[in-house]
């Protein structure tokens, strides 16, 4: 096996919420991206204040639609009540094959 065999770079799109301190609402914006059949790489979430929450959500960014769905999921969701700001970005993650 060789090494460019073992190590890719894919694309994924990252999107960044910051919102109350409230797990209903964390599960109900990841229900949205499995309602929507998005393949989610990884999700993370930390304090970023006493009562607000960083939640941090990577997808598989190699489909052409994607960035279509992404960017209407991040529209919906920063329609919520306790969502304070929601952003989106790209980037380059290296994963094994």
């Amino acid at each position: 096996m060789n090494l460019s065999d073992s190590t890719r770079t894919a694309p994924s799109l990252v999107q960044v919420y910051l919102l109350e301190r409230d797990a209903g609402l964390l599960c109900r914006i990841l229900g949205l991206y499995a309602a929507r059949g998005v393949d989610v790489l990884g999700a993370d979430y930390a304090w970023a204040a006493r009562d607000v929450m960083k939640l941090r959500v990577s997808v598989d960014g190699r489909h052409a639609d994607t960035d279509e769905v992404v960017r209407v999921l991040v529209d919906k969701v920063s329609t919520f009540i306790g969502v304070l700001a929601a952003c989106e970005q790209v980037e380059a993650e290296r994963r094994a094959a």
